[in-house]
């Protein structure tokens, strides 16, 4: 007996595929047309059963891979069935958990289906041949013995194929659009078990189209290929940090229908699902990423017996009804809006789509960093030059390499290495232009050297030199594009009434400077000046976070 394994995404299936596999089922080996050199290639025996290695199993939310497992494991048993009920080959469907694309990849794989089926699976060469066209897989398999059938594959080298790979379909789709399903070139190359599938789970489509339209999005769900989703995750959800930002938002929040947007893993509503069980609490996230790992605290419980629900979504879409909103929570993201969107024209497209959602009497909560007031100032800035390295500031690497230079160097030589860094990435790609170049000069005052640059753009060094875990990502951001009164300013235009409170410091829209980070990233590091008549004047920190509290009237 003789055992196809045919790995694969399975996103959809092809009519070539369908095609493909009745020309060399049951069929002796030695007629059909396959690669690599072994004693089974000149076979007499027959494929006798067909193992479905759906790759990626425990990811949906990417355009590499925007299908649920169970959707395309529903799709692959429809595709199936037609070669048992008329060839009467068995099948087994497998899930595979995403692999990172190694050396090892298809010995992996083979591990897994082996644990997976409780050893009763053992795909060896002598007993099995791979179907597959991706050419980085088949060499892995030929060069571990497996004789491959390569499908849509016709040569390796150069890469080249006769026809449609089901990933190639996928975008076809996508170009044609919500009339897919009548469209002549879809109709002749979709198999009929995934026009049927896809007729039967129309959130499918709808979800494909969505993720490649997305013009946020990479290929892999993410808003940047440079974030260690772990150290951000870290820096952003750890326990005193989550429970700082929920303090500060705890008391406005208006119970009821509860969102928030930008959720990341969700560590903010596990804090809000404990005090506000009744309400209704919904995740909106973007990346595919985080979203898996909201859906990991999900299954883990830690939402107690609060209703919670995950989408992922662009933040500009229109998710919510009008008026249907009672608290929108916005921690940390609206910053991104303005650095991965088209900045002023996003976030106030932003703010007044929150406001449509929004029911009366109901709040949009802003916590997130602010620019300084007056923030156009020339001011000097003392950096440490002591506290690390000043040599070779600009080294080409990546990685943990480049993250251990870059945490060797000093404050002085990290600026210098900001200079260069910030917003460069958004640069190259044509979203920014050569204004949001770093400007600055250097001059020795009383025999100290100073780096003489605007506010903002101190601000914006201070508040990014220690996130050296994602200092790629990091700079392609801006935090103090607007000043707190900005931010009120923007946010009165949206329709949103400002509540500032003094004597009700919990429930007002404020700023403050963690003292945490003044304590253990600027004092000693970083000193800021202002210049007078006579000497130079230091500056108090400037603040590092604000909350804002809108509502609706």
């Amino acid at each position: 007996m003789v055992t196809l394994l045919f790995p694969g995404r399975h996103l959809l299936n092809t009519r070539f595929q369908e095609e493909y596999l009745y020309s060399v089922l049951q069929r002796p080996l030695k007629e059909v047309g396959i690669w690599g050199d072994s004693p089974l290639r000149d076979s007499p025996h027959t494929l006798d059963s067909i193992v479905f290695a759906i790759t990626s199993a425990n990811q949906a939310n990417s355009r590499y891979n925007p299908i649920p497992f169970h959707v395309r494991a529903i799709g692959v048993d429809r595709f199936a069935r037609q070669f048992r009920e008329t060839l009467g080959i068995s099948y087994r469907i497998l899930g595979v958990p995403d692999f990172k694309l190694s050396p090892k990849f298809s010995e992996y794989m083979l591990q897994e289906i082996e644990e997976q089926s409780e050893g009763s699976l053992e795909l060896t060469p002598q007993n099995t041949i791979v179907l597959c066209s991706t050419p980085e897989v088949i060499k892995q398999y030929l060069s571990s013995g497996f004789l491959v059938l390569p499908a849509e594959l016709e040569s390796l080298s150069p890469v080249k194929y006769f026809t449609d790979t089901p990933m190639s379909l996928v975008k076809k789709i996508v170009e044609i659009g919500e009339n897919w399903a009548t469209h002549p070139e879809v109709r002749s190359k979709l198999s009929p078990s995934t026009l049927g599938l896809w007729r039967d789970f129309p959130e499918v489509p709808e979800k494909v189209f969505r993720l490649y339209r997305d013009p946020l999005l990479n290929d892999s769900g993410s808003l940047t290929d440079t974030r260690d989703y772990s150290t951000y995750a870290r820096g952003m959800s750890g326990r005193e940090v989550i429970h700082q930002k929920y303090t500060d938002i705890k008391n406005s929040i208006i119970p009821g229908k509860i969102v928030d947007e930008g959720c990341a893993d969700g560590a903010l509503l596990t804090l809000i699902a404990q005090d506000f069980t009744d309400s209704d609490l919904i995740g909106i996230e973007l990346t595919g990423e985080f979203i898996a790992r909201c859906q990991e605290r999900q299954r883990a419980g830690e939402f107690g017996g609060t209703y919670v629900h995950f989408h992922q979504r662009n933040l500009m879409d229109g998710i919510f009804e009008e008026n249907s909103i009672d608290t929108t929570i916005c921690n940390s993201t609206t910053h991104e809006l303005w650095s991965y969107g088209e900045q002023e024209t996003t976030l106030q497209a932003y703010l007044k789509l929150k406001l449509n959602q929004t029911k009366r009497g109901g709040r949009i909560l802003i916590r997130d960093v602010v620019g300084p007031e007056d923030k156009q100032q020339e001011v000097y800035m003392w950096c440490n030059e002591q506290d690390g390295s000043n040599e070779d500031v600009f080294k080409e690497c990546s990685g943990e390499e480049l993250v251990s230079h870059l945490r060797g160097l000093s404050t002085y030589s990290r600026f210098h290495r900001f200079s260069r860094d910030y917003l460069a990435d958004r640069r190259n790609s044509g979203h920014r232009g050569e204004e949001t170049k770093v400007k600055y000069r250097e001059e020795v005052v009383d025999g100290k050297k100073f780096i003489v640059l605007d506010l903002k753009t101190a601000t914006e060094f201070m508040t990014k030199k220690d996130y050296v875990d994602n200092w790629k990502s990091e700079l392609n951001e801006e935090f103090s594009f607007w000043d707190f009164s900005e931010w009120k300013s923007a946010l009165k235009d949206a329709g949103f009434v400002v509540l500032e409170n003094p004597n009700d410091i919990v429930e007002s829209s404020r700023t403050y400077a963690n003292s945490w980070i003044v304590q253990n990233r600027y004092v000693r590091k970083v000193e800021l000046y202002q210049k007078t008549e006579k000497s130079l004047k230091q500056m108090e920190y400037p603040v590092t976070n604000m909350v804002l509290v809108g509502e609706k009237r």
